[in-house]
């Protein structure tokens, strides 16, 4: 049972996945896709971690999955201000003030 219920997660969390892709195609400002992305990619990923850890179900794979989850809530909002930042200061088109 607990396999299914795992099963259904892990399905969850590729859907999740899903339309985060969707955000990056259908978005045409570097801004909207970084947040498509960025939003969506953490709640994936916690999904897909609580699902592994439901079919494994050892402390240590639990460990590891807390870490790497932790990981990645702390660099992908660093990551996605930096990537920002870099591409207003390059003057990426669609990261301006100015009129497109």
């Amino acid at each position: 049972m607990i396999d299914y219920i795992a099963g259904i997660i892990l399905l969850i969390s590729a859907i999740v996945v899903f339309i985060a892709s969707i955000g990056i195609w259908r978005f045409s400002n570097l801004f909207a896709r970084m947040h498509a992305v960025t939003k969506v990619s953490s709640m994936g990923i916690l999904l897909l971690l609580i699902g592994i850890n439901l079919l494994f179900r050892d402390w240590i794979i639990l460990l590891k999955s807390m870490i790497i989850f932790g990981v990645l809530v702390f660099l992908s909002p660093v990551a996605s201000h930096v990537i920002a930042k870099v591409a207003r200061n390059i003057k990426t088109p669609g990261t301006t003030d100015e009129a497109e």
